[in-house]
């Protein structure tokens, strides 16, 4: 037993309950419910509920990061406490914890654990007609509802820093535990993350500009998966929106019909769009699509999945447009560059042939070489080795190039 059990225990249900309606204790994660309000739901419909009533517990379905699992990894005992607080308050027995599916060494961590608290670990997203009836919490909740029957409870959230640049490797800072009163700025400061020059900021799965830099974080402020996410002046936001949609389409179970068509619909048209196959009618019909799933999916993972899209399209609409122009002013998607070799600068080393992987340069040594269009990657291992810097990468016009092997200083343009 322990102290928050305890003190849970010689509450009762009902005390449990006004306790943590008292202290105001909002759900973390996407939905900021009140918890008091939550078991209030719960209990009211519990005689008459056509699925057996538990405790389910998890990240949200939204969740693809996985950050605040930190928590559980830190403080299992706060979270089974939690689960085991929240099952005496609603008078239940059945404790369930879902966790993500590719977490395998985490649940084989936790299953001592669990099995002496009671907890059934399930592999996967939380299955939310199955638990319709009961009360389904975050992980944070239950650590947080254990420090508050225990009265030890510090108002906070925790968040992790994460930087998208070109280039660069991606990573997500540490988890830490932020008093509410503290601004974005300064979370990002106190990461070592500069975020002046950004192009967006992304709050949980919400897209904003750098405004949202000064916003106090609060209990009610939705942090989502609790993570910042701070996009670098050299993003293309049409490609990161791509990116984010193609990992959502992964992480979805693809049960309900509006996210999983939803998401193959999003992720097509803005994947053409990278790709120069862009159409006009596309981003109404995104738009109509993306505020369609917001209303028509029944978890949190088809409810936020067009969020990131959206927001792009709110912030960097003038971007989208130029992708159907086969126009990216970041240089980012290769579909709309050229590489060329500069015939004025090459002189026939062999080199780019050498270490290009698809054999798409075509020369021998003191002639010419050019690279075949339709074969060339873009891969760029070409410019690297050339000494010469006679191979471009433009987003504009090509120059007049030979037709055929010709001898170093020997082609004419006219």
């Amino acid at each position: 037993m322990s102290k928050a059990t305890d003190s849970a225990k010689a509450l009762g249900a009902r005390g449990i309950l006004e306790k943590t309606a008292e202290a105001g204790l909002l759900e973390f994660g996407i939905s900021r419910q009140p918890v008091a309000e939550k078991w209030e739901a719960v209990l009211a419909g519990k005689d008459t509920a056509e699925v057996p009533v538990r405790v389910a517990c998890g990240l949200d379905n939204a969740d693809l990061t996985g950050a605040l699992l930190g928590i559980l990894r830190e403080t299992p005992d706060k979270v089974f406490d939690g689960m085991a607080i929240a099952a005496l308050a609603l008078n239940v027995e059945e404790k369930w914890l879902y966790l993500p599916e590719e977490e395998t060494e985490l649940r084989k961590e936790l299953e001592e654990k669990a099995q002496a608290a009671g907890v059934e670990l399930i592999s996967g997203i939380i299955n939310i007609r199955a638990n319709r009836a009961g009360a389904i919490h975050h992980i944070e909740t239950m650590a947080a509802l254990a420090d508050l029957m225990a009265d030890s409870y510090e108002p906070g959230t925790c968040l992790a820093v994460r930087r998208i640049a070109p280039g660069d490797t991606e990573t997500v800072s540490a988890l830490k535990k932020v008093s509410y009163g503290t601004t974005v700025r300064q979370v990002l400061e106190e990461a070592g993350v500069e975020a002046e020059t950004a192009r967006a900021v992304l709050l949980g799965t919400k897209v904003y500009d750098t405004g949202v830099l000064d916003t106090v974080i609060e209990a009610e402020t939705p942090m989502g998966n609790g993570v910042i996410t701070v996009y670098a002046e050299g993003c293309c936001m049409v490609h990161e929106a791509e990116r984010v949609l193609l990992a959502e389409r992964r992480h979805s179970c693809g049960k309900c019909n509006f996210c999983r068509e939803g998401l193959f619909q999003l992720h097509t048209m803005t994947r053409e769009m990278t790709e120069g196959k862009g159409k006009k009618d596309y981003l109404a019909l995104m738009e109509e699509i993306g505020e369609a799933m917001v209303f028509s999916t029944p978890c949190s993972m088809g409810q936020t999945a067009s969020d990131f899209t959206m927001g792009t399209l709110k912030l960097f609409e003038t971007e989208y447009s130029e992708h159907i122009k086969k126009k990216c002013r970041k240089g980012i998607c290769t579909a709309f560059q050229s590489i060329y070799i500069d015939p004025k600068l090459c002189t026939g080393c062999e080199e780019c042939a050498d270490v290009c992987p698809e054999d798409a340069i075509e020369g021998k040594a003191k002639y010419i070489h050019m690279i075949d269009e339709f074969s060339c990657t873009k891969c760029g291992k070409c410019i690297d080795v050339c000494e010469e810097e006679a191979i471009i990468r433009t987003s504009g016009r090509v120059p007049k190039l030979p037709t055929r092997l010709t001898k170093v200083g020997k082609f004419k343009k006219h």
